[in-house]
């Protein structure tokens, strides 16, 4: 047990993708820390929209929750250390890369609105869209020093000017 939650910790803390672009670590952290907070009040509101009246509303609820429990299990491996395959799913999710987890992280968040547009179904994955949106922004990449700007900028009226 002992063994696999540091296995647990030290894989939420690396970055074992090469394909990923260089973010800056308080990005990183700030990507984690926001998708960690977004799925622990989208599992909070979740629970809150399966206690509702309607049919397509506890199906929205439910799937709420289980993507909150999911992003929980990719951001914050440490939080679930009882369950014994944490440190698979953490390895799975260490190897997706930013642009990817953007996508599933905006999706999802999409699709419980859709079948249950309540305050508490926005608010809780709000908080998830807004976490896919950082990690499209850091699957950008750094943006280029200012050398290389003026550099780029020159060549294109160079271009311009000589097509006319």
């Amino acid at each position: 047990m002992g063994q696999a939650a540091s296995d647990a910790v030290t894989a939420s803390r690396t970055d074992t993708n090469p394909s990923n672009p260089d973010a800056a670590w308080w990005c990183k952290l700030a990507a984690r820390a926001l998708s960690t907070v977004g799925a622990i009040i989208a599992l909070f509101t979740g629970i809150w929209v399966f206690i509702s009246a309607t049919p397509l509303c506890w199906v929205g609820g439910i799937m709420q929750m289980l993507i909150a429990i999911l992003v929980l299990l990719f951001e914050c491996p440490y939080c679930c250390l009882m369950v014994t395959f944490v440190q698979k799913v953490s390895q799975f999710a260490d190897n997706r890369t930013y642009w990817q987890k953007a996508l599933m992280y905006t999706i999802s968040a999409i699709v419980p609105i859709c079948l249950c547009a309540g305050i508490s179904t926005i608010t809780g994955n709000l908080c998830l869209f807004v976490a896919g949106v950082f990690y499209g922004l850091m699957a950008l990449g750094k943006k280029a020093d200012r050398d290389s700007m003026i550099m780029t900028a020159a060549q294109q009226d160079l271009e311009m000017n000589t097509n006319q």
